[in-house]
């Protein structure tokens, strides 16, 4: 069954069973992230002999190698001097600020290294007049946004959907996808409380509004189409509020069937994949920055890792403003289920002048919450209180989160099967994706309205 890893033996006695998909996602992650580093590294240095092109002065010639070399070092030299003494400014006035004043003083902006060409590459740029084809094709590649997100997913999917995925590897592929919870944990150290919460208003204006209004929507559609309450439980939570995760929760409440599953799963998916492969694109088309377009799917997108997945595709700052709304999002699992209980065991019962089965909420709610997200708010925390520097900040939050969400990704594209997608369909599927896409158009134009001020992370 579809999700993150529904039917997967997590016991060290399953492990031998998981050992071989799971190697496959690493190698393939890590030569994702190869390509990642290598086309990144080429787009650098494309805008490098870019600039080297745009300042030449008719007749004038070009510096040797060398004395490129020195002046552009010279140069960074120069404003890391100039960064020390501000920064030292910066601590002093700290010190003799009061707390409230002094959070509200910036600190000052850490020079970035320059791309220095290679010496090749330079004197082909030099002596051509033109930008090297290897430099070029990277900065097309940065351009159509084939970095390593794209590459895993996609790449996943071809070879899912042409050679087949072997059974001794399928468990393995599907125990890989949750390790991109604990690539949002890490990405808590990129955080401060204030972050968390300038945007979480928002997120939880939006989840009110948008996430839990699909909910309320779909559940009454359902059933004036007369959909079965199991179907129709499944797609009210998974549509509205977290895929999967919340379908999952909601289950035992609806009383849902295996069938029920494939049929909601299989909708939250499909809406999932065209959004994940379509919305970056669509983002760019409206001009949306990259802290909208992270408010953006981190309402529409349903699931936890194809959200992440069109985040990260889009840029760091997206997936900083998605992680926010998405915790805020899956923080509403409790309250989706007490509206399953009350619209789908308490309404009916009391309709039917009987007494409603009595179900453990907080027993459900406590079975089912996602425990990332607290390990995710220790990392806030522990930021919070200076734990981290910006350096291991970086290193964290941009760095080694990557390896955990290349490994998640490889796992996400190798179990994107046609097959599966296939079975959405009916009349559930009509209203699920009908309201998913509604949410989408309509939450794509309030957080344009809103603006990038209020859902930038800094």
């Amino acid at each position: 069954m579809a999700g993150g890893g529904i039917g997967v033996d997590y016991s060290l006695k399953g492990l031998p069973g998981m050992l071989p998909g799971l190697l496959v996602c690493f190698l393939l992650g890590w030569l994702a992230l190869q390509w990642d580093a290598s086309i990144h590294q080429w787009s650098r240095e494309h805008k490098a002999a870019e600039s080297i092109l745009k300042d030449a002065k008719p007749g004038e010639a070009f510096l040797p190698y060398d004395a490129y070399k020195k002046e552009k070092q010279e140069r960074f030299a120069g404003k890391q001097a100039e960064y020390q003494a501000k920064l030292e400014a910066h601590q002093a006035a700290l010190a003799q600020a009061a707390p409230a004043e002094a959070k509200k003083l910036k600190a000052p902006e850490k020079p970035k290294k320059p791309t220095i060409l290679k010496q090749a590459d330079y004197e082909r740029v030099v002596q051509d007049k033109a930008i090297p084809g290897k430099l070029s094709f990277g900065n097309l590649m940065i351009e159509l946004q084939l970095t390593y997100v794209a590459v895993l997913l996609l790449g996943g999917m071809l070879i899912r959907n042409t050679v087949g995925l072997p059974d001794v590897l399928k468990a393995g592929t599907v125990a890989a996808r949750p390790l991109i919870k604990p690539g949002i944990v890490i990405l808590g150290a990129y955080y401060l409380w204030s972050n968390v919460l300038k945007v979480g208003v928002f997120g939880l204006v939006m989840v009110l509004l948008f996430v839990l209004g699909t909910a309320v929507l779909i559940s009454y559609w359902a059933r004036k189409s007369k959909v079965d309450d199991g179907l129709a439980g499944l797609m009210s939570a998974g549509v509205g509020v977290c895929g999967v995760s919340a379908a999952v929760a909601v289950a035992p409440v609806v009383n849902a069937r295996p069938r029920d599953f494939f049929y909601a799963i299989g909708t939250i998916l499909l809406f999932g994949t065209v959004g994940l492969f379509t919305f970056p694109y669509i983002g760019q088309a409206l001009g949306m920055s990259q802290p909208v377009f992270g408010a953006w799917v981190g309402t529409a997108v349903l699931n936890t890792a194809q959200l992440v997945a069109a985040a990260s595709w889009y840029g760091h700052e997206s997936l900083l403003t998605a992680n926010i709304i998405n915790i805020v999002r899956v923080s509403f699992i409790p309250l989706i289920v007490l509206w399953a209980i009350l619209f789908y065991v308490v309404k009916p019962a009391a309709a039917a002048g009987g007494s409603s089965e009595k179900i453990n909420a907080w027993q459900v709610v406590k079975d089912k919450f996602p425990i990332f997200i607290l390990g995710f708010f220790v990392m806030v925390t522990l930021n919070e209180f200076g734990v981290f520097t910006p350096e291991q900040r970086d290193v964290l939050g941009k760095e080694l989160l990557k390896v955990f969400f290349a490994v998640g990704f490889a796992g996400v594209g190798l179990n994107i099967a046609f097959d599966d997608l296939r079975k959405a369909g009916g009349t559930a599927f009509m209203i699920g994706f009908i309201s998913a896409t509604l949410k989408a158009v309509l939450a794509a134009a309030a957080v344009m309205a809103i603006g990038t001020a209020f859902f930038s992370v800094h």
